[in-house]
């Protein structure tokens, strides 16, 4: 039994939501000195000794200077597809972790979206219901202008995922799914 995490959804593509949220994704990390991100894991020092205290302790994704920005979301997109394009990731598995990202990213200008009718039958006023509309559109557009890359993105992480298990497999048949329904 959980003292912290109250609801988990997990979502097709393999996303995980908690509630409350919760930061457990730190392979990504900030120096807070130069702001160059780097791999925690390539950081790591094989020894039993104690970390050197007076080193400042690197950041995350939410120490980057456009993580407060209301455009935030779009950015985090084109920063993991930088880090791909300029060969940050390595290894087949950095690769795959940017792409489940940048897919996932993308995913969430729809994820969270209820039926239009739900949602404007639950506003309580006109005021509120232009909001939701308002809302949906931009969202859609966001969508809309990721397509390329969301379709790139997809044939890449199809192209280099390795399925070892049952979870897996259903992310790579939704994949397929997401591919043909774009």
């Amino acid at each position: 039994m959980s003292y912290t995490v109250y609801n988990t959804t997990r979502y097709p593509d393999g996303k995980v939501d908690m509630n409350p949220w919760q930061n457990n994704d730190k392979s990504i990390a900030l120096c807070p000195v130069c702001n160059k991100v780097f791999w925690r894991a390539d950081a790591m020092v094989g020894t039993e000794e104690l970390p050197d205290e007076t080193l400042p302790p690197a950041g995350d994704l939410f120490d980057l200077p456009f993580a407060m920005q209301n455009d935030s979301k779009k950015q985090l997109i084109n920063f993991y597809n930088n880090l791909l394009q300029t060969g940050f990731a390595n290894t087949i598995d950095k690769k795959i972790y940017l792409r489940l990202r940048i897919w996932w990213k993308i995913n969430d200008f729809k994820r969270y979206q209820q039926p239009l009718f739900i949602e404007l039958l639950k506003a309580k006023t006109i005021k509120r219901a232009k909001i939701i509309w308002r809302n949906r559109k931009e969202s859609n557009k966001q969508f809309a202008n990721f397509k390329p890359l969301f379709e790139e993105n997809l044939k890449k992480l199809i192209s280099i995922y390795q399925p070892e298990n049952k979870d897996d497999y259903e992310y790579m048949a939704e994949m397929y799914r997401q591919m043909e329904n774009h």
